[in-house]
């Protein structure tokens, strides 16, 4: 064999060796996408949570302290706090919790004015709902069974929050309107015949339920000082946490009624 049949042999290898690494980083290229890295978590989509919320204007999240273990001392640096990760401990994102973080958020910044909000230094007074008592035990840090959550529905769709080492103490509450009254009366009207055992159609729960997400938005992108009375409470005395109500869960009693087409795309 001559020099030159040696040389296209050598050329021809370098061809076919080079059109062989191209296929094998394309092949590495396509198992990888097929199957991503053991470190590389896909996002999840996270539906309880709408995007409307995710983009509000006036959401802000909530700078809080609290203690560093079981015998700790308080934190010396605040965590962060927010209207998701209730809504993920909640259960779900309704009016009740936007309503019920957007007054404590208020609450919280008249008593803590510069910003962070001590949790062990805080006791609140709460209707008994899902919402709302959620929303008073996981922004605040009170709980009912160490004395500083008291549930009394006297209070309404709003919190009494007080400050335990100063005593100063602020009633929150929606001003009047801001709260759709034809939204108010449907919620009342569902719940009222479903307590008489009464079903009710699906297009009423997708009703509500859009309604509850139209002001839920709107409250959310609206400045919190325009929608929450702060009424500043002189001598407050905490009522006694002992006389606490019990009440059966109001936010499951539609959880096996059947599901309309909007529902079902919402």
């Amino acid at each position: 064999m001559n020099a030159g049949t040696h040389a296209r042999l050598r050329r021809r290898r370098a061809k076919w060796s080079s059109v062989l690494r191209l296929a094998l980083l394309i092949a590495l290229s396509s198992l990888a996408v097929m199957h991503p890295a053991s470190g590389a978590q896909p996002q999840q989509k996270e539906a309880f949570y709408p995007a409307w919320a995710e983009q509000a204007r006036f959401l802000q999240p909530l700078q809080v302290l609290d203690t560093d273990s079981a015998l700790g001392r308080r934190n010396l640096h605040p965590k962060q706090i927010t209207l998701k990760d209730m809504a993920r401990m909640h259960g779900h994102l309704c009016d009740g919790l936007v309503t019920a973080w957007v007054e404590l958020s208020e609450a919280l910044h008249a008593l803590f004015p510069n910003g962070v909000v001590d949790r062990t230094d805080v006791r609140v007074v709460s209707k008994n709902a899902p919402c709302w008592s959620d929303a008073g035990a996981w922004m605040t840090g009170a709980r009912v069974n160490q004395g500083t959550l008291m549930l009394d529905n006297a209070v309404g769709d709003g919190f009494i929050v007080q400050r335990i080492s100063t005593g100063a103490a602020v009633r929150v509450s929606l001003r009047p309107g801001v709260y759709p009254p034809q939204l108010a009366a449907l919620e009342q009207s569902i719940r009222a015949r479903r307590a008489r055992g009464e079903a009710v159609a699906p297009a009423e729960i997708d009703r509500f339920e859009r309604g509850a997400d139209d002001y839920s938005r709107k409250l959310l992108n609206t400045p919190p000082k325009q929608a929450i009375a702060v009424e500043t409470l002189a001598a407050f005395q905490f009522p006694d946490h002992s006389l606490n109500p019990l009440a059966p869960r109001s936010d499951i009693i539609n959880r096996d009624a059947p599901r309309g087409t909007a529902s079902e795309t919402k």
